[in-house]
């Protein structure tokens, strides 16, 4: 089916950096709509629009870039290891010489957790550069990775929710997509 990158975080909680550059791009997102608030405000307590752009624009455009690069900084220092492919039968894990299969007999359930939020438009199709792909088996410890979004076959046009939920269909196992 599809083929997608696994991704190296430098930390010991992948998770953690995931949600640390979720609040960021929360607050990236909000200044905007901050920025007409605060207009509006300067409106009220009637202060001269020409200055409330003068303050405003410098203030919250600084915001705006430090917090547009500390979250592109955070994706550039993501780097590929291997590749997971997607099949019909099983999942085949790349990373360097080792690779690894998975027969869906073995395994019990399939989790995609949300990660790292694009900041660019062609870095994801879904609106985030990364997941958390968790693999939880019968009888072998769980296996848990941070894959990329786009398909590294296919010219990036696959998702990973897209080919799990393809894959939700044909399975015998649970297959979580958290939204």
């Amino acid at each position: 089916m599809s083929k997608f990158s696994i991704l190296r975080i430098d930390h010991y909680d992948p998770a953690a950096v995931g949600r640390k550059n979720r609040i960021l791009f929360s607050i990236f997102v909000l200044i905007p709509g901050t920025a007409s608030l605060l207009i509006n405000l300067g409106n009220a307590l009637e202060i001269n629009f020409i200055l409330r752009i003068i303050i405003l624009l410098p203030v919250l455009g600084i915001i705006y870039y430090i917090l547009l690069k500390k979250l592109r900084s955070a994706i550039e220092k993501i780097k590929p290891i291997g590749d997971i492919e997607i099949t019909r039968s099983s999942l085949k894990k790349r990373i360097g010489d080792a690779i690894t299969r998975y027969d869906f007999e073995s395994i019990k359930e399939i989790r995609l957790t949300k990660h790292i939020p694009a900041t660019r438009i062609r870095e994801s199709k879904s609106g985030y550069f990364s997941y958390i792909l968790k693999i939880v088996f019968h009888d072998v410890p769980d296996d848990t990775i941070v894959v990329s979004d786009r398909s590294v076959d296919n010219n990036h046009k696959i998702s990973i929710t897209e080919t799990l939920k393809t894959l939700k269909k044909i399975v015998p196992f649970e297959v979580v997509i958290d939204q």
